[in-house]
């Protein structure tokens, strides 16, 4: 199966929230209580939060990942506050490469604009496939998410080098 990496375009919306949810409410849910889950990945999907991503008032630089035309990864970046603001995966692309492949498209474009680290908030779920890749865990704390739900996560941070 081979991954495509590509810059997420608005008509790939939709598919980027139904990524992030099926993600979160098939992997993640394992580690966190119901509630967070709900505020983290809210149902439905609808025209406002559709809005509300297009509207990118973060400035996200935002990617997906496909096989065969479908997009099962989405991943995004905050240039300004060196973070590795996302990288998630459906359930059933799982452990096919989809996650490091976008990790490094997005420390490539990171680089290409002259960051020398990214910094993240994981997922408690995410840390194992962070910690392959490269990033060192720097302390344990929370996420706020937009709601003002608090979730624990781990924060980790690699410094980037030129090849």
């Amino acid at each position: 199966m081979a991954v495509i990496v590509r810059k997420m375009r608005d008509e790939d919306a939709h598919s980027f929230l139904e990524v992030h949810h099926a993600a979160v409410r098939g992997t993640a849910a394992k580690d966190y209580p119901q509630a967070v889950i709900e505020d983290w990945a809210p149902l439905p999907i609808t025209r406002r939060r559709i809005a509300g991503l297009l509207a990118n008032p973060d400035n996200e630089v935002r990617i997906v990942a496909e096989i065969d035309d479908e997009i099962v990864g989405i991943g995004a970046l905050v240039l300004e506050k060196f973070e590795l603001r996302a990288c998630y995966v459906t359930p059933n692309a799982s452990r096919n490469g989809v996650g490091s492949a976008l990790v490094w498209e997005i420390e490539k474009i990171a680089l290409n604009h002259g960051l020398e680290k990214l910094q993240l908030d994981s997922s408690l779920s995410a840390v194992p496939f962070y910690c392959a890749l490269g990033y060192a865990v720097s302390e344990h704390g929370e996420h706020v998410l937009h709601s003002g739900q608090r979730m624990a996560c781990v924060k980790m941070e690699k410094p980037l080098i030129r090849s």
